[in-house]
Formats: structure tokens, sequence, C-alpha cells
């Protein structure tokens, strides 16, 4: 073999392994890019929804180690465990949008009834009730946590989520008082059992819990049933 013909030999070996090196970088991007939107899901949810959404820890440091592989020139090490890898984090990202649906549903569900509560007794502001339906309904948070910056680092990002997090709890938390402070103690969790559609059986009432609820302001739209 010339020495023309072993040059030119290398050189292709060399772009055939950077080919191989972008397609695996960019397939490790994506993947780590689900994993960071997959933590701040969880971080945004615990502090909004006050619960911890499972996620596994595993997964995460093996986005990194493989990640470590392909910086290393490991690329068959990479390709052995990519499959897997895949399957890891599109499992624990479907754990967990799955869990913050099911929660959004339960918000948006008691929201809409407070709604449809202040329609009677006008005590809050019906701007207010749309605005924090809307945001359950449209779940835009990205724009929330980045703000612009794709380039943002993880722990900027997190601490974004949990005060875009904290602000919704705020908001749904100040919301609640307003409509339901108003009510003496004793039915006050009532009303709010009732809006989230409870059944409540009347001999389950004290004297004093049936005489609060009849001269509430609600208390034209409780209705009676023989069951």
């Amino acid at each position: 073999m010339s020495s023309e013909t072993a040059d030119l030999q290398t050189r292709l070996e060399a772009i055939q392994q950077e080919h191989r090196r972008r397609h695996l970088s960019d397939e490790l991007d994506e993947l780590a890019e689900t994993m960071e939107e997959t933590i701040l899901q969880r971080v945004l949810a615990k502090a909004f929804f006050e619960e911890d959404v499972d996620i596994e820890h595993e997964t995460k440091a093996e986005v990194q180690e493989v990640l470590e592989l392909l910086e290393s020139g490991q690329y068959e090490a990479v390709e052995e465990r990519l499959d897997d890898l895949k399957g890891d984090v599109d499992t624990t990202e479907t754990l967990v949008q799955n869990r913050i649906q099911e929660l959004r549903l339960k918000h948006n569900s008691t929201v809409t009834a407070m709604r449809r509560l202040n329609d009677r007794v006008e005590r809050v502001s019906s701007m207010r009730l749309e605005m924090l339906e809307g945001l359950l309904n449209d779940w835009r948070w990205k724009e929330q946590v980045y703000m612009g910056d794709e380039d943002a680092d993880l722990d900027t990002l997190k601490e974004n989520a949990r005060e875009y997090g904290e602000d919704m709890r705020s908001a749904f938390d100040d919301l609640k008082e307003e409509l339901f402070g108003a009510y003496p103690d004793e039915i006050r969790d009532l009303i709010y059992r009732m809006i989230e559609d409870e059944r409540l059986s009347y001999a389950d009432l004290s004297d004093d819990q049936r005489r609060l609820l009849a001269e509430s302001d609600i208390g034209e739209y409780i209705e009676l049933t023989l069951s």
C-alpha cells in the first residue's frame, strides 16, 4: 500500500469516526435534554403540588456516565449502552409526566369548582381564577423556567422552576383562603369538600353545621337528596 493510499485511508477513518462521534453526541444531547426537563418538572411539581414525584436517580447518573464515555472516545461502549439508556430515560419521563398530569387535572377540577362557587357568591376576582385555570390547562412551564435562556445551568433552572411552582401554589392558596376564609371554621372544610363533588351525609352533620350551612351564602344552592 502506497503512503498516499494509507494517508487517504487514515483520513477516511478519521471522517467516519467523526461522523460516529457526532451521531452519538446528538443522541446523548437529546437524552440529556429530556432528563433535564424531567428533573425541572419534578422540582416544579414539588413546589406547586407539594408532592415528591419519584424519579430514578440511577438514570440521571447513567446519562452522565455515558456522556463521559463519549468524551473519552469509547464509542463502542456508548453504542452498547445507548438503547437501554433511551428506555430508562423515556420511562422516567413518562412516569413524571403522567403523575403531573394527574395532579394538574385534580387541581384544575378544584379551580373550576371554585370558579362556579365564585360565580354565585362573587367573593374573589374571576379573572384571577380564570388565569390560574388557564395555567393549569395550558402547561407552558418551559417559558417560565427557561425564560429565553437555553444555556442557563441546571441549578439556575431548578431555582426558576421552584420559584414558579411556589408562585402558582401561593396564587392557589390565596384564592382558596379568600373564597373559603369567610366561612366559619365549622363548615369551611365541608364547603371545600362539596365543591370537589364529594357527597355529604345529612346524618353526619351536627345541628350547628346544618344551621351554619343553611345560613351561609351557599345555603340556597345546597340540594338534599334521598338515598
